[in-house]
């Protein structure tokens, strides 16, 4: 599978974990982590990828491929909402039924807040990582870092503030979107060398068909 890599076949597996950690992520987050005064959704444990994958596709093949992966799993997004919401209609004599209802409905609001800072959120932090590729071509650790933290620091704030305002208290929802910045910030930092390492990899492979598009 990983002979004769790429460049092109990059890019498809690339796609294929980005839009694979996004159907993870809607499952995920339908299940909260507590702990002592911070209250998680459990998709922290994936949609930190989401931005490392991001500033991959983004440092490698450019933000217009990038933009395309973005909507591709935008798209998909939905498709699975609708298939989840379709499949909680049919009827089922499943003793599991409930609960798959359960963890997989979504109300309209949570569904729009997704979208909202899902697509915001992943758009940034490939415009500013491309932004900023020309003046500081060697300064990879300030781009990663700077496009993930203001592309996660939106995506918790959109996301938060839209499905939570008036439901829970306000300074609850400012330690919710503190806490999310705080842990998504610190798990690009850890990850980041292997994002380098991922990077400086993969330049070195052969363009293959995307030879002249990036």
């Amino acid at each position: 599978m990983f002979e004769n890599l790429t460049k092109t076949r990059l890019y498809s597996i690339l796609t294929g974990m980005f839009c694979a950690l996004i159907i993870m992520s809607n499952i995920l987050g339908t299940k909260t982590l507590k702990f002592e005064w911070i209250m998680l959704p459990c998709s922290i444990l994936t949609f930190p990828a989401l931005f490392i994958i991001n500033d991959i596709l983004s440092e490698i093949y450019g933000f217009k491929l990038t933009k395309n992966v973005i909507y591709l799993g935008f798209i998909l997004n939905i498709l699975a909402v609708a298939l989840y919401s379709i499949a909680i209609i049919l009827p089922s004599n499943s003793p599991n039924a409930e609960a798959f209802s359960t963890i997989l409905a979504t109300t309209p609001r949570l569904f729009i807040a997704g979208l909202c800072s899902y697509i915001i959120s992943n758009i940034l932090n490939s415009k500013i990582l491309v932004s900023l590729k020309e003046k500081y071509y060697d300064q990879l650790f300030v781009r990663c870092m700077l496009s993930t933290v203001v592309g996660e620091a939106v995506d918790s704030i959109i996301f938060i503030s839209v499905a939570f305002l008036g439901v829970f208290p306000l300074d609850l929802i400012v330690t919710m979107i503190y806490c999310q910045v705080l842990f998504k910030s610190l798990y690009e930092l850890i990850s980041y060398p292997v994002t380098r390492k991922v990077i400086h990899a993969i330049r070195k492979v052969d363009d293959g068909e995307l030879k002249g598009q990036i």
